[in-house]
């Protein structure tokens, strides 16, 4: 068995070390071969020094590039990846527990039946989704308030919201090739965890463990986290960021982007509902209302009234 681990790269000489160890301590390397693969996407720091000296001591595979960002980064580490039997996202600030792969590949392993009915776990598309601990730069736990999408677990609401960050993420070969159907330089936005995602959701299946296997280092500058607070001051920073237009459209885009490439013998009707009404809303009066009456894309919580705001003013 081999698994090919893709670390995306960008001015991470702070904590890159730290992370690059942790996944040469995996304890699954004794079970099979472990492969990591990384991109610099144009580090002007010490990064890429680092991934050099890795390098040069036969630890890691290394692939200079311009900056691209990360999606499309994390796309062409998919593209140049050696077959194996599974790969794994990873971030460069992060620290994986030694059990992380060895628990993940178990679960995938073993998930041969799937609602109620029998996949060939070597055929059928399968993506791996772990919990994790949110951490300082330190490393200390902190208490950390998740917004309620993150307990969310189905396809509407990954459309619309970040669920589970690709960090966690661990597919096998199947997945791959279908992930690597989608071409990327038609969306804008640099959410590779969400498109990954959701392109299993279509076709394949979505395995979740809600056992932490690594620490997440929270940067309070880091607006990726804003998707994630709860609360008063979640909802503001939500909110404000819709205002701003900074992402205007990416999911109806990514939306669209996924209707042409896999909506063709879609067999789910539910989820074909959900990705045209997504997709067209803001040209189409009936599917923006289907959207805003579908009880499957709900929350119960500010986030309702985010996204209807969001489709009024067709800023989803």
């Amino acid at each position: 068995m081999k698994i090919v681990v893709l670390l995306h790269t960008m001015n991470g000489v702070d904590y890159i070390g730290e992370q690059l160890q942790s996944l040469i301590k995996q304890d699954i390397c004794e079970k099979a071969e472990l492969k990591i693969l990384v991109r610099d996407d144009g580090s002007t720091d010490k990064t890429q020094d680092i991934l050099d000296r890795y390098k040069r001591e036969g630890k890691i595979d290394y692939i200079q590039g311009k900056t691209v960002g990360k999606l499309k980064s994390f796309w062409q580490l998919l593209e140049e990846a050696e077959a194996a039997d599974y790969y794994a996202f990873c971030e460069q600030d992060d620290v994986w527990f030694p059990e992380k792969l060895s628990r993940a590949v178990k679960y995938l392993e073993t998930k041969a039946i799937i609602d109620g009915e029998e996949v060939d776990v070597a055929v059928s598309p399968l993506l791996y989704m772990s919990d994790f601990t949110v951490t300082n730069a330190k490393l200390k736990p902190v208490r950390f308030n998740r917004n309620k999408t993150m307990k969310c677990s189905d396809f509407e609401h990954s459309l619309i919201y970040s669920t589970m960050p690709g960090c966690t993420y661990v597919f096998n070969a199947s997945a791959r090739e279908l992930m690597l159907r989608f071409d990327v330089n038609r969306i804008s936005c640099n959410n590779y965890d969400d498109l990954a995602r959701n392109i299993i959701y279509i076709v394949g299946d979505i395995i979740r463990d809600r056992v932490p296997t690594m620490y997440l280092r929270k940067n309070k500058s880091d607006g990726f986290y804003d998707n994630y607070y709860g609360g008063f001051w979640g909802a503001v920073k939500q909110y404000k960021a819709l205002l701003s237009g900074k992402n205007n459209n990416v999911r109806s885009s990514m939306a669209k982007g996924l209707l042409d490439t896999y909506g063709e013998g879609m067999e789910d009707i539910g989820k074909l509902e959900a990705l045209k009404q997504v997709s067209n809303y803001a040209e189409d009066p009936v599917a923006k209302e289907r959207l805003l009456a579908n009880p499957k894309f709900a929350t119960g919580s500010f986030n309702d009234k985010l996204l209807k705001t969001a489709v009024n003013s067709k800023k989803l």
